[in-house]
């Protein structure tokens, strides 16, 4: 046994013990509510909508909600509550409600349905609105005083997922401009986004159009969803341009949900995976690798196998096979498969750590 490796043995369980998951949505298990006033009727009614809000967020399925025992589980959402408070935000009065995560992550994995971890995709949305009078187009930026971007923050709340906006400033300018963007130039919005590291860039447009089948004007927001290797494409029409929005954020959730969650039957059976990670070679670099592995969703164990020089082996007790802990890992910026693909790679992967 080499000298980095009776060391990381020797703080294993120092480490473990100290973990910190990374949890890039960190409101999973937690609901907010737009309320009049303090009722008692009001917070029963509140609370249920609140639970509802989790549900969704934390199994990434509306259509989770139609579930009889979620259904009886809303009714008597008390015994999930932790903590709930009222709270004033502007002239808005929210009610806040913070529900046991695991209590409700076990309903859904009792009724066989999909649950979500907290490591989720993030994304960058690039939002052209053309006006309806003048046809100016504007891009809704983080610089911007438009009521949309409160829309953005609460559709991105309730559903658990990351949209950020772009900040707007010259870099900005100079790379997209708002006529790229109601392009839906894809590849070249995508390829000039880098610099907000980000796994998923969108580019939408709303603006008026003539609508065949009602005969009418309407508004229709388009959209594509890349990660530079695959794209999703779609229209939405409607009578708001605020509504429109959000839809689009919960097609969006779902897309990404579709992808990421961890279906009822994927839970049922343990693979043990091999993954092999270069340039580990400090204990902070191995800390952090560790801290990655142990709060996936859909791991059960993971444990140092080996060391050799600065590649780390782990074994991963995994709910999901090879190729679905592939599409997680993606998300790590930090972790990139290299080049060369080992020809056993159907029970092992290969890594390089790329940070500090």
């Amino acid at each position: 046994m080499n000298k980095l490796l009776a060391i990381i043995v020797f703080t294993l369980c120092l480490v473990t013990s100290m973990r910190c998951h990374s949890t890039p949505i960190d409101h999973l298990n937690k609901g907010q509510i737009i309320v009049t006033d303090q009722s008692s009727f009001t917070q029963k009614i509140a609370g249920k909508r609140a639970f509802q809000q989790v549900v969704v967020k934390l199994s990434g399925d509306v259509a989770a909600l139609e579930n009889l025992q979620v259904k009886r589980s809303v009714t008597n959402f008390e015994q999930y509550l932790v903590a709930s408070t009222f709270i004033q935000d502007g002239d808005k009065l929210l009610y806040q409600a913070e529900f046991n995560e695991q209590k409700v992550v076990n309903l859904l994995r009792s009724e066989s349905l999909n649950v979500w971890g907290k490591r989720r995709p993030s994304g960058l949305f690039w939002l052209a609105i053309e006006d309806d009078v003048s046809k100016n187009k504007t891009l809704i930026t983080q610089s911007s005083t438009s009521i949309y971007l409160d829309t953005i923050r609460q559709a991105t709340y309730d559903r658990g997922v990351e949209l950020l906006m772009p900040i707007g400033d010259l870099t900005d300018s100079m790379n997209i401009t708002v006529l790229d963007v109601w392009g839906l130039f894809s590849s070249s919005i995508f390829n000039k986004s880098t610099r907000y590291g980000t796994n998923y860039v969108i580019g939408a447009r709303v603006g008026v159009v003539f609508d065949d089948f009602s005969a009418r004007e309407t508004l229709q927001l388009s959209y594509f969803i890349t990660n530079g290797q695959t794209i999703e494409t779609n229209k939405i029409v409607g009578d708001d341009i605020a509504v429109l929005i959000a839809e689009f954020v919960n097609e969006y959730a779902t897309y990404l949900a579709n992808l990421y969650s961890i279906e009822a039957s994927e839970s049922g059976q343990i693979y043990s995976l091999s993954l092999n990670i270069a340039n580990v070679n400090t204990l902070i670099k191995y800390r952090k690798v560790l801290e990655i592995l142990s709060s996936l969703t859909v791991t059960q164990t993971v444990e140092l196998s080996a060391q050799s020089k600065d590649v780390a082996s782990f074994i991963l007790a995994s709910n999901v096979p090879l190729e679905r802990l592939k599409t997680i890992l993606k998300l790590e910026q930090n972790l990139r498969e290299p080049e060369y693909q080992r020809l056993d790679s159907a029970v092992a992967i290969d890594y390089e750590w790329r940070g500090k």
